[in-house]
């Protein structure tokens, strides 16, 4: 477990750490000259035999000018170490950095009265009465207190047993999740290269993995790690590690303090946040929209401004939900704590959790908005999708979803399941309530029994016919019903056309009557198709309604529609495609061109044109300035429906067609 300590400068909080583990962890020449810390120190026990389990120490700077630093030291661990002096008492600092250690959400921790060797019995009673009140109310509340010396080592034996009860009762969580380092040191080793240190906040690390750091997203390679000073294969959340990286031309420079390493699934830095946000109760007035403000989240410390609905503001000690915009980014997910100081950093005003990352810019506080920020609102990812999927109806985008949450693939199935969604798996990944799509998926059965009983010649409908047959909203989910029931085969797919089981186009007789007349013609004329108007004028037809009638077959893929004007049976087109691919392959630059081909295949002029672009336009061909080239496979144009990519699932043979009763 891993300790921070907190208090008012000169309060002994080094000293304190020193006689628990036997370390200085003062190791900067200005700190020993000065006596007091100005940057992060760290220390592991056991040491000198007083702690019995290994606890790893930050000790952080009291001065007021370093808080950002004590921010920095005290994010991401799991116990609060809070020294008063036994002589000055509760101080400035003091408050300060209980407030903080609350906004981070800290419930576990020990009080140390320090220098109880300066003062009375009376005296040591009376801070403690003034440490009671002020963390009543706070996270620390229940925190033990004890009176101890680090000069004479009285209370310092009962103060290890305290902290070692604390670890005691410490469940680590979050070793699932995926990997987090916040970066609250960077060093270059002589022979080793970079270093970085900091509290693993989720996830596990080993030797060998490649992180991403963030912002930046530059590749690193973990080449070494070390937990609690001693070498280590893997380092898991709650503990402070140093991390050994390599990469290609990485730098000093590429990693600085706030900087995070962690799983390249999880890179994704922001510059606006939605937030819960709390005021100090000692504010001595409201927070305004757009106050400027420093944002300290992970180890990192940006400034931005703070907006709040309807340009409103947030009176001390209350809460509310907000954005911050951000001067640049930062590395963040739901549920990490931050704080904020005001413009000067000279004070702390509040603080709170992240909800969303990268909301929209326009339009934050609608109602619609508003219910999603609210749905996220919870530390219980379940009820957090549960939530969604009541809210937003075009559906829930399931990778944003799992890293805005740090969720491993394994915990969001088993959420997904849990709530009873339904996945849409064509295209980006999402869920959708299962209600909703059942009746969706309900609706479109009964579109296609109806469309089946009014249009017995109709195959079937496509995904946009049946799509626009419901509201806008609901199109997103209900691809998601179409997907179930075609995976279920409680509707079969045709190509592009969808239709119930035992469902069989049947023209209307007199229809039937007609295209056997066209079929006729056509196979008749072998590969020089005839126009439109001629088969028209053949049967006694009008183009514009034997027009209809072919389209209508056309679905079924016992014609093609070449253009507006010239319809083809499926196999005079693959053998025209064969007849191009061949006239082509004799070329030296292997090109199609429109005389050779047309006099190969033997067809009129006006059928050429309109059939060459009915090549380019399935992809079959390519024109380019010199004439054409062949990109695909002549078979391609085989398959009797050009649209099907399911073989099997081809329209019947014409000569099957039965005319309904």
């Amino acid at each position: 477990m891993i300790v921070a300590t907190a208090g008012h400068i000169d309060h002994g909080k080094t000293a304190l750490v020193k006689a628990l583990t036997g370390i200085d962890a003062d190791r900067l020449p200005e700190e020993k000259a000065r006596g007091i810390t100005l940057d992060l120190g760290f220390a592991y026990a056991p040491k000198d035999g007083r702690l019995r389990i290994p606890l790893g120490f930050v000790d952080v700077p009291g001065h007021e000018r370093l808080v950002r630093t004590m921010v920095a030291g005290a994010t991401g661990v799991a116990c609060a170490l809070l020294v008063v002096a036994a002589d000055d008492g509760v101080m400035l600092q003091t408050r300060e950095h209980a407030a903080i250690l609350d906004l981070l959400g800290l419930d576990r921790g020990v009080v140390a009265v320090t220098k109880a060797d300066r003062a009375d019995p009376d005296r040591v009673v009376a801070v403690t009465a003034e440490i009671h009140a002020l963390l009543a109310g706070t996270g620390l509340a229940a925190a033990p207190v004890v009176a101890c010396s680090a000069l004479t080592g009285s209370g310092i034996d009962d103060l290890a047993r305290l902290l070692e009860a604390a670890a005691g009762s410490h469940v680590r969580t979050g070793a699932e999740r995926g990997f987090r380092l916040a970066v609250d040191r960077r060093f270059t080793v002589p022979g080793a290269g970079l270093v970085v240190t900091g509290a693993v906040h989720a996830g596990t690390v080993r030797v060998g993995d490649r992180l991403l750091v963030s912002p930046g997203a530059r590749e690193v390679r973990v080449r070494q790690l070390r937990v609690h000073d001693t070498v280590a294969e893997t380092a898991c959340a709650g503990e402070r590690c140093a991390l050994n990286l390599a990469g290609p031309r990485l730098s000093l420079d590429d990693v600085s303090r706030g900087t995070w390493i962690l799983a390249p699934d999880l890179h994704g830095p922001a510059t606006r946040l939605d937030v819960s946000v709390r005021v100090l109760p000692h504010e001595s007035g409201p927070l305004r929209h757009r106050t400027p403000v420093h944002l300290h989240l992970g180890a990192a410390a940006v400034t931005g401004r703070l907006l709040l609905p309807g340009s409103g503001s947030v009176e001390p000690g209350a809460s509310t939900h907000a954005v911050i915009t951000l001067d640049r980014e930062v590395g963040a997910l739901a549920g990490d704590r931050f704080v904020l100081r005001d413009v000067s950093a000279a004070r702390t005003l509040g603080g709170g959790r992240v909800i969303d990352v990268e909301g929209p810019r326009r339009g934050p506080w609608t109602p619609e908005r508003r219910a999603i920020v609210a749905a996220l609102d919870t530390a219980d990812d379940g009820r957090a999708l549960r939530g969604l999927l009541a809210t937003f109806e075009p559906g829930i985008d399931l990778a944003r979803f799992a890293r805005l949450r740090n969720l491993p693939v394994a915990k969001l199935e088993a959420l997904v399941a849990e709530v009873g969604a339904v996945v849409a798996e064509d295209g980006p990944r999402l869920a959708f309530r299962g209600e909703r799509v059942a009746a969706l998926a309900a609706g479109v059965m009964s579109e296609l029994a109806r469309t089946h009983m009014a249009q017995p010649d109709n195959l079937g409908l496509t995904r946009d016919e049946i799509a626009s047959t419901v509201e806008a909203g609901d199109r997103p989910a209900l691809l998601a019903a179409l997907d179930g029931l075609v995976r279920t085969q409680q509707v079969l797919r045709r190509g592009p056309l969808l239709h119930l089981p035992g469902h069989t186009a049947r023209l209307h007789p007199a229809d039937a009557v007609v295209y056997d007349g066209v079929r006729a013609l056509l196979e008749e004329a072998g590969l020089d198709q005839p126009r439109l108007t001629v088969l028209a004028d053949r049967l006694g037809r009008e183009a514009n309604d034997l027009r209809h009638l072919l389209d209508k077959v056309g679905r079924l893929g016992w014609l093609q529609r070449i253009s507006k004007n010239y319809y083809a049976l499926p196999d005079v087109v693959a053998e025209l495609a064969r007849i191009a691919d061949a006239v082509a392959r004799e070329h030296p630059e292997g090109l199609l061109t429109v005389g050779r081909f047309r006099e190969t295949a033997g067809i009129g002029r006006n059928m050429t044109m309109p059939l060459l672009e009915f090549f380019d336009e399935r992809g079959f061909t390519v024109r380019i300035a010199e004439g054409r080239r062949i990109r695909a496979d002549w078979r391609v144009l085989a398959l009797s429906n050009l649209h099907d990519p399911w073989p099997e699932a081809s329209g019947s043979d014409p000569t099957d067609l039965r005319a309904s009763e």
